[in-house]
């Protein structure tokens, strides 16, 4: 939903940045091409959180260090916010391969449906981002980076699907994020000692 926010939302701010509306917008749309290509490089390559994690950190702070710059250079600006579209577009594609191969088969189709349903929430939310622009003009970047930022944190805790099978029941989805698996050798390890060491029960006849 964050990284619905912050793609929707500097999408819907492209109009208000300084210069020409329509360059801006072409240029917006533009960089999204080489987004699209690196997302699909990185997911063919390297592990996918720190992938997102990349783009999402990359997003945020450039968002974040928009307030710093100077007023007359706005080109500088303009640069950052394409930055920003730039890494909050490369995550927005690859956070659709990388929700499908966490839920496991049964739920798949529930769960990436669940998570678009969240997304599509966080796309109605974006204009009241950009609304805020109205009392400070870096309030919609100070809140979209800082979010994403976080959200790129939070990604690391993810488990990670490169390169291992995609889980088909629930229960091999909790050995994946290493829960159920700790739980089920110990059980099984507790039984196979009592197999091996039975205990003799001692006669109480007298």
């Amino acid at each position: 939903m964050i990284i619905s926010v912050g793609y929707f939302g500097l999408s819907l701010d492209t109009p208000n940045l300084h210069g020409d509306a329509y360059v801006n917008c072409f240029l917006s749309a533009v960089i999204e091409v080489p987004a699209y290509i690196i997302a699909w490089v990185l997911l063919r390559n390297l592990p996918r959180r720190y992938s997102m994690a990349a783009a999402l950190f990359l997003g945020g702070c450039v968002l974040l260090f928009i307030q710093l710059v100077p007023p007359h250079l706005h080109i500088l600006s303009i640069i950052l916010v394409m930055l920003g579209k730039f890494g909050i577009t490369s995550s927005f594609s690859m956070v659709y391969v990388y929700t499908a191969e966490l839920y496991p088969t049964v739920v798949r189709n529930m769960g990436v449906g669940a998570s678009s349903m969240a997304s599509r929430l966080g796309s109605i939310l974006s204009p009241y981002f950009v609304y805020l622009g109205a009392y400070d003009r870096f309030l919609p970047y100070i809140l979209m980076g800082s979010l994403t930022v976080l959200t790129g944190i939070l990604t690391l805790f993810l488990p990670e699907s490169y390169g291992t099978p995609l889980p088909d029941t629930i229960e091999q989805m909790l050995r994946v994020k290493g829960l159920k698996y700790r739980h089920t050798s110990k059980s099984t390890r507790v039984s196979k000692d009592e197999e091996e060491s039975p205990v003799i029960l001692k006669s109480t006849a007298f």
